[in-house]
């Protein structure tokens, strides 16, 4: 017997309550982000949406359904603590677009493609350091959006800055993972991919909310996705850190 065989066996619920810890990391980074990095026309809608990192990887790690429940009750608690929205319009922009596109999709699409949540890291033990590295990362690309807001670049212009610092802080800080393109590349199209899908759901949720869609497809449609995209890039750098100790632990998929 495996050591993920005896744990999950000795302990089935383990996998129910890390998506309910799951979920409430989601509710309070989101939470925080709806309230510092709100669309000034659609309630909600961040622009530097950080949860997406944990969506993404909720989904990958716990599975489809699992994933969708972490993801989408996760963004629905944040926005009913944020603004009390708990609507129709509320309903459409965070347990759909959070829960199918941002975490059960990646959860299909990793699963699909054949690819290894560890992204083929040479080292993926190192949890301690690159969990600091990681944690570092994050600070620089919270503070490089919080950065835009002073600037205030017109959106997608502002997203630039912190995707940059993403770029550039992630293989200097990252860089010791030894990732396999193999699997890093497709996840990164993964990750530009369910972004477009869950801000095209966004937009349909701000046209039920009364906005044209072809003003919701720019507020918040344009914004929503630099801002997933860079969050949900920076997810996949968590995916190498902890996927197999929750493999041993009988969470992870």
């Amino acid at each position: 017997m495996t050591t993920s065989e005896y744990v999950a066996k000795r302990d089935p619920k383990l996998r129910f309550w890390f998506t309910v810890g799951m979920a409430v990391a989601i509710a309070a980074v989101g939470y925080m982000m709806m309230t510092v990095a709100s669309s000034p026309t659609v309630k909600g809608a961040s622009f530097l949406w950080l949860p997406a990192a944990l969506q993404l990887v909720a989904g990958v790690w716990l599975g489809p359904w699992y994933g969708f429940l972490a993801g989408g009750l996760g963004a629905y608690a944040a926005g009913i603590l944020a603004y009390g929205g708990w609507g129709i319009v509320d309903i459409i922009m965070n347990p759909i677009a959070g829960g199918f596109a941002n975490a059960m999709l990646p959860a299909l699409l990793f699963s699909a493609l054949k690819i290894d949540p560890s992204l083929g890291a040479k080292r993926p033990g190192e949890v301690l350091t690159g969990a600091v590295r990681f944690l570092v990362l994050a600070v620089l690309v919270i503070a490089a959006g919080l950065l835009n807001m002073t600037l205030n670049l017109p959106s997608p212009w502002g997203f630039l800055i912190p995707l940059v610092v993403l770029l550039i802080g992630a293989p200097v800080l990252l860089g010791g993972l030894e990732l396999e393109w193999r699997h890093f590349l497709p996840a990164v199209v993964i990750a530009v991919f369910i972004s477009a899908v869950s801000a095209f759901i966004g937009a349909v949720g701000a046209t039920v909310g009364g906005k044209p869609f072809a003003a919701a497809l720019i507020d918040p449609g344009v914004g929503w996705f630099s801002g997933d995209t860079v969050s949900a890039i920076l997810g996949l750098f968590l995916l190498p850190l902890y996927t197999q100790r929750l493999r041993d632990a009988g969470i992870a998929e």
